[in-house]
Protein backbone atom coordinates (compact mmCIF):
# COMPACT_ATOMS: atom_id res chain seq x y z
CA UNK A 1 0.00 0.00 0.00
CA UNK A 2 2.82 2.39 0.85
CA UNK A 3 4.86 1.47 -2.22
CA UNK A 4 3.05 4.00 -4.38
CA UNK A 5 3.60 6.73 -1.78
CA UNK A 6 7.33 6.10 -1.87
CA UNK A 7 7.32 6.48 -5.66
CA UNK A 8 5.19 9.66 -5.52
CA UNK A 9 7.49 11.12 -2.85
CA UNK A 10 10.57 10.36 -4.95
CA UNK A 11 9.10 11.86 -8.13
CA UNK A 12 7.71 14.84 -6.21
CA UNK A 13 11.10 15.70 -4.73
CA UNK A 14 12.80 15.42 -8.12
CA UNK A 15 10.18 17.68 -9.74
CA UNK A 16 10.49 20.29 -7.01
CA UNK A 17 14.29 20.25 -7.27
CA UNK A 18 14.17 20.62 -11.06
CA UNK A 19 11.58 23.38 -10.80
CA UNK A 20 13.59 25.37 -8.25
CA UNK A 21 16.79 25.05 -10.29
CA UNK A 22 14.92 26.09 -13.42
CA UNK A 23 13.41 29.13 -11.69
CA UNK A 24 16.85 30.14 -10.40
CA UNK A 25 18.32 29.87 -13.91
CA UNK A 26 15.38 31.81 -15.35
CA UNK A 27 15.99 34.63 -12.84
CA UNK A 28 19.68 34.59 -13.72
CA UNK A 29 18.91 34.89 -17.45
CA UNK A 30 16.57 37.83 -16.79
CA UNK A 31 19.26 39.58 -14.73
CA UNK A 32 21.73 39.08 -17.60
CA UNK A 33 19.27 40.27 -20.25
CA UNK A 34 19.15 36.81 -21.86
CA UNK A 35 16.09 35.07 -23.26
CA UNK A 36 15.06 31.83 -21.60
CA UNK A 37 11.91 29.76 -21.74
CA UNK A 38 11.12 26.41 -20.13
CA UNK A 39 8.16 24.12 -19.55
CA UNK A 40 9.32 23.20 -16.05
CA UNK A 41 9.92 25.94 -13.40
CA UNK A 42 6.68 26.76 -11.50
CA UNK A 43 4.53 23.93 -12.99
CA UNK A 44 7.18 21.40 -11.93
CA UNK A 45 7.17 22.73 -8.37
CA UNK A 46 3.36 22.65 -8.17
CA UNK A 47 3.23 19.11 -9.61
CA UNK A 48 5.92 18.01 -7.16
CA UNK A 49 3.98 19.36 -4.19
CA UNK A 50 0.85 17.47 -5.28
CA UNK A 51 2.81 14.23 -5.57
CA UNK A 52 4.53 14.72 -2.21
CA UNK A 53 1.09 15.03 -0.66
CA UNK A 54 0.12 11.73 -2.26
CA UNK A 55 -2.54 13.31 -4.47
CA UNK A 56 -3.63 10.49 -6.77
CA UNK A 57 -5.98 12.77 -8.68
CA UNK A 58 -2.92 14.61 -10.02
CA UNK A 59 -1.19 11.43 -11.23
CA UNK A 60 -2.99 11.00 -14.61
CA UNK A 61 -2.71 14.75 -15.29
CA UNK A 62 1.04 14.84 -14.64
CA UNK A 63 1.50 11.59 -16.59
CA UNK A 64 -0.43 13.05 -19.54
CA UNK A 65 1.81 16.12 -19.62
CA UNK A 66 4.93 13.95 -19.27
CA UNK A 67 3.93 12.00 -22.41
CA UNK A 68 2.99 15.21 -24.24
CA UNK A 69 6.28 16.93 -23.43
CA UNK A 70 8.34 13.80 -24.10
CA UNK A 71 6.90 13.33 -27.61
CA UNK A 72 7.18 17.08 -28.25
CA UNK A 73 10.83 17.30 -27.15
CA UNK A 74 11.88 14.15 -29.06
CA UNK A 75 10.12 15.42 -32.20
CA UNK A 76 11.84 18.78 -31.77
CA UNK A 77 15.26 17.13 -31.58
CA UNK A 78 14.54 15.07 -34.71
CA UNK A 79 13.44 18.22 -36.56
CA UNK A 80 16.52 20.29 -35.66
CA UNK A 81 18.44 19.51 -38.90
CA UNK A 82 15.44 20.72 -40.91
CA UNK A 83 15.08 24.07 -39.15
CA UNK A 84 17.73 25.79 -41.27
CA UNK A 85 20.20 25.07 -44.08
CA UNK A 86 23.13 22.76 -43.41
CA UNK A 87 25.69 25.44 -44.26
CA UNK A 88 24.14 27.77 -41.67
CA UNK A 89 24.42 25.03 -39.03
CA UNK A 90 28.05 24.48 -40.04
CA UNK A 91 28.82 28.19 -39.73
CA UNK A 92 27.13 28.41 -36.34
CA UNK A 93 29.14 25.47 -35.03
CA UNK A 94 32.36 26.98 -36.32
CA UNK A 95 31.68 30.44 -34.85
CA UNK A 96 30.17 29.21 -31.58
CA UNK A 97 31.94 26.00 -30.62
CA UNK A 98 30.70 26.10 -27.01
CA UNK A 99 27.40 27.97 -27.00
CA UNK A 100 25.59 26.03 -29.74
CA UNK A 101 26.44 22.53 -28.44
CA UNK A 102 25.40 23.64 -24.94
CA UNK A 103 22.11 24.93 -26.35
CA UNK A 104 21.49 21.59 -28.07
CA UNK A 105 22.40 19.72 -24.88
CA UNK A 106 19.85 21.80 -22.96
CA UNK A 107 17.18 20.62 -25.42
CA UNK A 108 18.18 16.98 -24.98
CA UNK A 109 18.53 16.91 -21.18
CA UNK A 110 14.77 17.01 -20.36
CA UNK A 111 14.11 13.87 -22.44
CA UNK A 112 15.57 11.26 -20.03
CA UNK A 113 13.98 13.12 -17.10
CA UNK A 114 10.54 12.99 -18.74
CA UNK A 115 10.99 9.32 -19.67
CA UNK A 116 11.93 8.51 -16.05
CA UNK A 117 8.95 10.52 -14.81
CA UNK A 118 6.57 8.63 -17.09
CA UNK A 119 8.05 5.25 -16.11
CA UNK A 120 7.73 6.06 -12.40
CA UNK A 121 4.12 7.22 -12.63
CA UNK A 122 3.18 4.19 -14.73
CA UNK A 123 4.80 1.74 -12.30
CA UNK A 124 2.44 -0.99 -11.08
CA UNK A 125 2.00 0.29 -7.49
CA UNK A 126 1.07 3.79 -8.69
CA UNK A 127 -1.19 2.50 -11.49
CA UNK A 128 -3.04 0.17 -9.10
CA UNK A 129 -3.50 2.87 -6.46
CA UNK A 130 -4.69 5.32 -9.11
CA UNK A 131 -7.32 2.86 -10.39
CA UNK A 132 -8.49 2.08 -6.84
CA UNK A 133 -8.82 5.83 -6.27
CA UNK A 134 -11.20 6.01 -9.24
CA UNK A 135 -9.01 7.35 -12.01
CA UNK A 136 -9.87 5.85 -15.37
CA UNK A 137 -7.28 3.88 -17.32
CA UNK A 138 -4.59 6.12 -18.80
CA UNK A 139 -4.37 6.29 -22.60
CA UNK A 140 -1.28 8.20 -23.78
CA UNK A 141 -2.22 8.25 -27.48
CA UNK A 142 -3.76 11.74 -27.55
CA UNK A 143 -0.90 13.29 -25.56
CA UNK A 144 1.62 11.54 -27.82
CA UNK A 145 -0.08 12.73 -31.03
CA UNK A 146 -0.53 16.31 -29.79
CA UNK A 147 3.10 16.52 -28.72
CA UNK A 148 4.28 15.48 -32.17
CA UNK A 149 1.77 17.69 -34.00
CA UNK A 150 2.70 20.83 -32.06
CA UNK A 151 6.35 20.23 -32.93
CA UNK A 152 5.79 19.47 -36.61
CA UNK A 153 3.06 21.96 -37.61
CA UNK A 154 5.04 25.21 -37.08
CA UNK A 155 8.05 23.76 -38.90
CA UNK A 156 5.88 22.63 -41.82
CA UNK A 157 4.07 25.97 -42.02
CA UNK A 158 7.35 27.88 -41.94
CA UNK A 159 8.76 25.69 -44.72
CA UNK A 160 5.73 26.47 -46.88
CA UNK A 161 6.13 30.18 -46.12
CA UNK A 162 9.81 30.14 -47.10
CA UNK A 163 9.05 28.56 -50.45
CA UNK A 164 5.96 30.73 -51.03
CA UNK A 165 5.71 34.16 -52.64
CA UNK A 166 6.16 36.10 -49.37
CA UNK A 167 9.24 34.11 -48.36
CA UNK A 168 10.88 34.52 -51.74
CA UNK A 169 10.13 38.26 -51.74
CA UNK A 170 11.59 38.68 -48.23
CA UNK A 171 14.87 37.13 -49.38
CA UNK A 172 14.93 39.28 -52.53
CA UNK A 173 14.41 42.50 -50.54
CA UNK A 174 17.04 41.46 -47.97
CA UNK A 175 19.53 40.69 -50.72
CA UNK A 176 18.91 44.08 -52.35
CA UNK A 177 19.25 45.86 -48.99
CA UNK A 178 22.16 44.01 -47.38
CA UNK A 179 24.08 42.76 -50.39
CA UNK A 180 25.05 39.63 -52.28
CA UNK A 181 27.80 38.72 -49.82
CA UNK A 182 25.30 36.95 -47.59
CA UNK A 183 22.92 34.04 -47.85
CA UNK A 184 19.51 34.64 -46.29
CA UNK A 185 17.32 32.37 -44.20
CA UNK A 186 13.78 33.44 -43.27
CA UNK A 187 13.05 32.92 -39.56
CA UNK A 188 9.67 34.65 -39.10
CA UNK A 189 7.17 36.77 -40.97
CA UNK A 190 4.19 38.88 -39.87
CA UNK A 191 1.28 40.52 -41.65
CA UNK A 192 -0.44 43.58 -40.14
CA UNK A 193 -2.75 46.14 -41.78
CA UNK A 194 -1.33 45.57 -45.23
CA UNK A 195 2.28 45.65 -44.03
CA UNK A 196 4.61 42.65 -44.09
CA UNK A 197 7.58 42.41 -41.75
CA UNK A 198 10.10 39.57 -42.06
CA UNK A 199 13.05 38.56 -39.90
CA UNK A 200 15.92 36.74 -41.56
CA UNK A 201 19.36 35.41 -40.73
CA UNK A 202 22.07 36.77 -43.01
CA UNK A 203 25.22 34.65 -43.06
CA UNK A 204 28.44 33.84 -44.83
CA UNK A 205 31.54 31.91 -43.78
CA UNK A 206 32.74 34.70 -41.47
CA UNK A 207 29.56 36.23 -40.03
CA UNK A 208 25.98 35.58 -38.94
CA UNK A 209 23.64 38.44 -38.19
CA UNK A 210 19.88 39.06 -37.87
CA UNK A 211 18.28 41.37 -40.44
CA UNK A 212 14.76 42.67 -40.94
CA UNK A 213 12.85 43.81 -44.00
CA UNK A 214 9.33 45.11 -44.53
CA UNK A 215 7.08 46.06 -47.41
CA UNK A 216 3.51 46.87 -48.32
CA UNK A 217 1.46 43.85 -49.31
Amino acid sequence: MNDYRAILNRVGMVLIAIGILDIAYWIYCISQGQNYSSSFNFPAVVAGVFLLRGNLRAVPIITWFAVFMLSNFVSGIILIPFLQPADLWATQFRLNLVGLPMSLLAKIMPIPVLFWLYAQLRAAPVASASIRYGNSGFNPKLAFILGIAIAILPVGMMHLTRTGAAGVKAVEIARAKYGENYKYHLTSIYWSNGNVKANLTAYNEQEIKPVQVEWKD
